[in-house]
């Protein structure tokens, strides 16, 4: 209207801001400004890579302005320098040297390990850039001077925000029954107050879609706001053991920040919600991709624009939580998009039949497997039930039957020197107390601690009362668990290795005169060897 003079101007800016705000420009030196403004004009990052690394360039410009004005331009900057820049950053502050900075929720607060690490990544990409594109002759090599220290890195592990399994499955419910009256009215309070109809913003029908992709697809969202009107496909699979047939989804996934466009499946419901979506959907104009440049049609896309970046996050998601009854936050934060893409990898990889890391890679579009580690985690439920058919315990570990002497205790009979503790060996009892550590305890060589069943006081103790009858674990060595599987070799080696080695009481097997062929196994333990099945 003001360009065909109805109005003398507009009645708001419809031109959305790019560029940096110039009170932030002014707030660097000039010098350092040039420079950065420079890179910025030739660089080829994300766009949101670069605001974050531009951000962080001046920042390093404020730095040097207070530390060194001296060296107010990148090819002045000197080893020296650069390290000292890492050692002031990892003391830094929200706020510290940040100039015009419009949020101060966090200001004064210590940086955290992604931050401190961006500020030293950042700017070895800068300088590492000016290198690679001849600017400036270096005096120094970032890549081994700014650099963050591996302690600092180490708190950036993977720690995928995953959703908790009652929210989600409350989520999912939520959204494949979520109605027009479930949302924001649209319209003026006359328009709302002449029409009986419950206007949305959206229509229903593309709502639905959005929903359902987002949760069943596992996109990331600018994925999500640049499907393509056909971006599905219909196939049909069979059962591997049935034969029985069954329906396939395939979404076409645009491309992406680490992956050209690919297929990948997903619920069939997905694309019934779509063509939902398709079959009332208004005639749109193209559109430009932003990563392709190409003009084309897009799934989501009414009034000749892409929904909202923030639609999701800012409006659909409270809407789904109010309607689920849950918070909009948990303990790991605020529910967003992104935290349900790692919530369905995560479910993907704890699966009775779970993606192996491999396949899970290939489904979320990932380039590398360290990406995909910071998307899925194992639960505990499935590590723990591993680690339990893993059978750690019993295959390390056995059981041994003690005889434990009560009345040689309570009449302090045991502190004269009294044996009290008896380990059944099967043809006999070992009266040593430490037991456990006694280096022939898998053939017993019959040392003065060895007590036989069939003498008078073995017999007096299977009839004696006051005995009390317990089992005691033993952690056996690799040799030992050899020797009781069977393997007669090791058990020689054992035997002919142990005749040399003294006994608790003193002499040695062979000082004794026991032989391998006399050695006492302990019958207790090959029992629980055959009932365990290692």
């Amino acid at each position: 209207m003001a360009h065909d003079g109805i109005l003398r101007a507009p009645v708001a800016r419809n031109a959305r801001q790019r560029g940096p705000r110039e009170d932030t420009l002014d707030s660097a030196p000039p010098a350092w400004a040039h420079w950065a403004l420079r890179w910025r004009s030739v660089t080829t990052v994300e766009p949101s890579s670069l605001r974050r690394r531009f951000s962080i360039i001046l920042i390093a410009g404020r730095w040097s302005a207070e530390k060194h004005p001296e060296a107010i331009e990148p090819h002045l900057w000197t080893r020296d320098i650069a390290a000292e820049y890492v050692a002031d950053t990892l003391n830094a502050v929200h706020g510290q040297w940040a100039g015009c900075n419009r949020d101060t929720r966090k200001t004064g607060q210590p940086l955290s390990a992604k931050g401190k690490v961006q500020r030293v990544d950042d700017l070895r990409a800068f300088f590492l850039d000016l290198i690679d594109w001849e600017w400036i002759t270096p005096r120094f090599d970032p890549r081994k001077v700014l650099t963050g220290p591996l302690s600092v890195r180490a708190q950036l592990g993977p720690n995928p925000r995953i959703i908790d399994d009652a929210s989600w499955a409350k989520l999912m419910a939520a959204g494949l029954t979520v109605e027009a009256t479930d949302l924001k009215l649209y319209g003026s309070a006359a328009a709302r107050a002449a029409s009986s109809e419950h206007r949305t913003y959206y229509p229903i029908e593309m709502v639905r879609a959005l929903i359902g992709v987002w949760l069943f697809a596992g996109l990331r969202i600018d994925e999500i706001r640049r499907l393509e009107l056909e971006c599905t496909r219909r196939d049909e699979g069979r059962d591997d053991k049935t034969g029985a047939p069954f329906p396939i989804c395939l979404l076409q996934v645009p491309a992406n920040k680490t992956s050209r466009a690919f297929s990948k499946p997903v619920d069939p419901l997905v694309g019934e919600l779509i063509d939902a979506w398709r079959a009332v959907r208004p005639s749109q104009p193209d559109l430009i991709d932003r990563k392709t440049r190409q003009r084309q049609q897009f799934l989501f896309c009414v009034r000749g624009e892409l929904i909202g970046s923030s639609y999701l996050n800012a409006h659909l998601i409270p809407v789904l939580c109010r309607k689920a009854g849950i918070p909009e936050h948990d303990s790991r934060g605020a529910l967003t998009s992104h935290r349900a893409r790692a919530t369905i990898a995560t479910q993907l990889l704890n699966a009775p039949e779970p993606l192996s890391l491999a396949d899970l890679k290939e489904w979320l579009g990932h380039k590398h497997f360290s990406s995909t580690r910071h998307y899925a985690t194992i639960l505990q439920r499935r590590l723990t039930a591993a680690y339990r058919k893993a059978d750690y315990f019993a295959r390390n570990v056995r059981t041994i039957q003690v005889l434990i002497d009560r009345d040689t205790i309570m009449t302090g009979a045991a502190a004269e020197g009294q044996p009290w503790k008896y380990y059944d060996l099967g043809d006999g009892y070992c009266t040593y107390d430490f037991f456990a550590k006694c280096p022939h305890r898998l053939a017993c060589a019959r040392c003065p601690f060895y007590l036989p069943k069939g003498s008078s006081a073995g017999q007096l103790l299977s009839v004696k009362d006051g005995i009390d009858r317990m089992l005691e674990n033993l952690v056996l060595t690799e040799d030992e668990r050899a020797a009781l599987h069977g393997d007669r070799d090791i058990l020689t080696q054992l035997a002919n290795r142990l005749a040399a080695v003294p006994t608790p009481a003193g002499p040695t097997p062979k000082a004794l005169g026991t032989t391998k062929d006399a050695f006492i196994a302990l019958s207790e333990l090959r029992r629980s060897l055959d009932q365990s099945g290692d």
